[in-house]
């Protein structure tokens, strides 16, 4: 059985090797010049719409990091979702007004003070607040269709 595993193994290999199969990818590498390469690094880090997918990650975390209690947790989330807003404002300038406006320069000490608390009562008030405001800049950036709501699956295995 071992042998038969093994010689399977060295086929695998053998097949690949002859594909010249690779992994290997040196797109930014071989790019020729600075400017070409500082251009495809921003198309790779896009706009504000990346940076939104980060958020979402860690709001799922954030969430169910409230409902286990764990508001270190919650405030380290909440850390990182205010600093992947603004790395994404450095992209999209025209996304700072309403950011500032919602959520970087007022929910977010809000929240942050809630979490001080440690209070269920406050810190779920301040939450659903926190997720009405997000609901409400969407409407104002005119993307109403899209819609935060409590998140129904733990995404990280931490807690």
């Amino acid at each position: 059985m071992k042998i038969l595993l093994l010689i399977s193994l060295i086929l695998s290999y053998n097949l690949v090797a002859q594909n010249n199969y690779s992994t290997k990818s040196n797109w930014l590498l071989e790019t020729p010049t600075d400017t070409q390469k500082f251009q495809k690094i921003q198309t790779q880090l896009r706009g504000f719409d990346l940076a939104m997918v980060e958020v979402g990650y860690r709001f799922n975390s954030f969430y169910f990091a409230l409902g286990d209690k764990n508001y270190e947790l919650a405030q380290y989330q909440l850390d990182k979702i205010k600093k992947a807003i603004e790395n994404g404002i450095q992209r999209r300038v025209k996304r700072k007004e309403n950011s500032e406006l919602m959520f970087l320069k007022t929910q977010y000490k809000i929240m942050s003070k809630a979490l001080l608390t440690k209070n269920p009562k406050t810190i779920q008030a301040e939450y659903t607040n926190t997720k009405q405001l997000c609901n409400t800049y969407y409407k104002a950036k005119r993307v109403p269709f899209i819609r935060v709501i409590n998140p129904q699956y733990r995404w990280q295995p931490i807690k």
